[in-house]
């Protein structure tokens, strides 16, 4: 009675949110909040009623855990817990991204990888550019800043923007999903113990599947014409006449975090111990290693970097971004502290275990629901990875193989409830059908691509 009692409080709390989210449009924050405490007073009333009975692995009662007085202290060590490595590197992503889409260094590399590939290979120019952008700058933002760009692109070529828009909105979609500093993946990869630099890499590697399935969907499934709206182009005539700034210089605020971590890691490795790794674990901690990419974006600001706008609009900006992602993640830490206390996870683990069910599936399918039911990719891994967190020793699970099971079905089945989809399709003159087609078929594509190609390298034994 116990567990069935335990594992009906655990559901009816996911279930509440997703209902909150989806149905009664409350924001995720909020949903987050209430379910969190729905589930501390259920267990609290079940415990102290006796119908409950919690024991950990000695036998021992732990009933105290669950007290009304306890609750709200249960909420803050889970939500401090979590978000005190994420906060300030979530900050910095939101920075960065917001000086190279203000600068117009994304549209730089936009038009460099265009003129490298060719008019031919258009398509395939468009939704690597936004793959790149979507690491450091949110998807929806990468589509709006690009949309002129890809609208002129679909005249000059004759080419559908049905083909165009879904490339540069999955595109984007991928990394934003997937790799590291976007704040959902980042927050999720720090919430279950994997490093930054293994969660980037392997967070890239999986990416590339996903990205092949979606040109290919964009290239084989949308081939119905759509042309672009006029006013797209004159705000892209508009982009070539401004003083962007150099590739070289575009590229290396995205490139020498990256540089940073990775050398940290290799350091750390190859003279481990010695005065010059202790450096190398300096300038490549995600804090700094962010930061020298911030301060080096400064730089294409020019002149500006003096003014108001830059060092406190920009910046003012760039904290409203985070705040979402901070707190939500938050959130999902307090929620998986009450799971860990309430011994869900490790009945749930023993479930799915006896059940032979091979448990890479389990985070793939939490992943998959969430998003398909909230339309937020964010919430999409960053809701599955906390669920998950506790339960993963369990299961036999590794952390990094259950990041990248949470991170790629995260954008599974765009559709009507997601602002991503809304922003592709509406700014790419696209009907709903055609949207659901393009958007939401390639989006499906690239995740599906990256879940199997994650369940592979799992079975394989590689992560």
């Amino acid at each position: 009675m116990s567990i069935v009692l335990t594992l009906i409080a655990f559901a009816a709390c996911i279930i509440l949110m997703v209902i909150m989210i989806a149905k009664a449009k409350m924001h995720a924050v909020s949903a987050l909040l209430l379910s969190v405490i729905l589930l501390g007073l259920l267990m609290a009333v079940f415990t102290g009623a006796g119908i409950v009975n919690l024991v950990d692995k000695d036998g021992k009662s732990i009933n105290n855990l669950f007290t009304l007085d306890r609750i709200e202290g249960v909420i803050n060590t889970g939500f401090a817990n979590t978000i005190r490595s994420i906060a300030v590197i979530i900050v910095l992503g939101s920075v960065l991204g917001k000086v190279l889409e203000e600068t117009g260094a994304a549209k730089a590399i936009t038009l460099f990888v265009i003129k490298v590939v060719g008019e031919k290979r258009v398509m395939w120019a468009i939704g690597f550019s936004a793959f790149i952008l979507g690491i450091p700058i949110f998807s929806d933002t990468v589509t709006i800043m690009l949309i002129p760009i890809v609208s002129a692109v679909a005249i000059g070529t004759g080419a559908s923007m049905m083909s165009l828009g879904t490339a540069l909105a999955v595109g984007a979609q991928i990394t934003h999903a997937i790799v590291p500093p976007t704040p959902g993946p980042l927050a999720a990869a720090t919430m279950l113990g994997v490093p930054l630099a293994q969660s980037i890499l392997w967070g890239l590697i999986v990416s590339i599947p996903a990205y092949f399935a979606a040109m290919l969907w964009a290239k084989f499934a949308c081939k119905e014409m759509v042309k672009p709206e006029q006013k797209h182009i004159h705000a892209y005539e508009q982009a070539k006449a401004e003083s962007l700034p150099s590739t070289i210089m575009s590229f290396m605020p995205i490139l020498l975090p990256l540089i940073l971590i990775f050398l940290n890691s290799i350091v750390g490795i190859v003279a481990k111990g010695t005065s010059v790794a202790k450096f190398f674990a300096f300038i490549g901690s995600p804090i700094v290693a962010l930061l020298s990419g911030c301060i080096f974006a400064m730089i294409l600001t020019g002149e500006r970097w003096k003014t108001k706008l830059v060092q406190n609009d920009w910046i003012e900006e760039s904290l409203h971004a985070a705040a979402m992602p901070i707190v939500v993640t938050g959130l999902g830490g307090a929620l998986a502290l009450f799971i860990q206390n309430a011994q869900i996870a490790t009945l749930m683990a023993d479930g799915i275990v006896k059940s032979g069910i091979p448990p890479i599936i389990l985070p793939i399918i939490l992943s998959a629901v969430i998003h398909i039911v909230t339309g937020s990719t964010t919430l999409g891994v960053l809701t599955s990875a906390a669920l998950m967190q506790p339960m993963i020793a369990a299961v036999g699970l590794s952390p990094l193989a259950t990041f990248l099971a949470c991170a790629s079905a995260s954008m599974f089945l765009k559709h009507g409830n997601s602002s991503a989809f809304w922003v592709a399709t509406s700014l790419s003159n696209m009907s709903f059908p055609q949207g659901l087609k393009g958007v939401g078929g390639g989006c499906t594509a690239a995740s599906a691509a990256a879940c199997i190609f994650t369940v592979i390298l799992n079975v394989a034994g590689v992560i």
